[in-house]
């Protein structure tokens, strides 16, 4: 890891000030109610690192659980997973990928569809739904989505559905762009 990550309240580096001690208490009292122990684990690292500051952390951890958890478009767990892992990918993000990879089978992922990601255009892995999913999610952290593609979206899903994809699949390019430079695998 490039930086030192925070995976319990003490692990901040040097002597912090009071008002990061606050903000450091407000952050894992939110995050881990009750917890006699709190700390993020392993899959969490990113958090770990967005920790060193810790109203970052807070305000990340919100929009996290709101955009992947409580928006109606995610409500499909396999296509949410599936465009999660597929930012993941384009990216190069190993741990954002191997962190996932748990949630993306009980979300009702294969090995073997997240496996053929690479050549999900031909892989009779995937239906498509799947594939209007990760085509969509590639263009949109390529930064260009052509008109036809985002017209066949929003006849699937709605304007509403299809801002809440592109947030999910913008929001998770975020995150594999911060996991990226920071390196919590090292």
């Amino acid at each position: 890891m490039r930086v030192t990550g925070v995976f319990r309240p003490d692990d901040y580096p040097g002597e912090p000030d009071d008002q990061t001690r606050a903000e450091l208490a407000t952050l894992f009292a939110k995050l881990f109610p009750g917890a006699y122990d709190p700390a993020f684990d392993a899959d969490h690292a990113g958090m770990a690192v967005a920790a060193l500051s810790p109203r970052l952390a807070l305000g990340l951890a919100g929009l996290s659980r709101q955009i992947a958890l409580d928006l109606p478009w995610c409500a499909r767990a396999d296509l949410r997973e599936l465009a999660i892992q597929v930012v993941n990918r384009h990216f190069g993000a190993r741990y954002a990928f191997r962190a996932r990879v748990a949630g993306a089978k009980a979300a009702g992922l294969s090995a073997a569809q997240l496996a053929a990601l690479s050549h999900w255009r031909t892989s009779a892995l995937f239906d498509d739904e799947q594939r209007l999913v990760i085509e969509y999610a590639l263009a949109t952290v390529s930064g260009t989505v052509p008109g036809p593609l985002f017209a066949r979206v929003a006849a699937r899903y709605g304007e509403r559905g299809t801002v809440e994809l592109t947030a999910l699949a913008a929001f998770f390019g975020f995150w594999v762009m911060l996991l990226n430079a920071t390196a919590p695998d090292l």
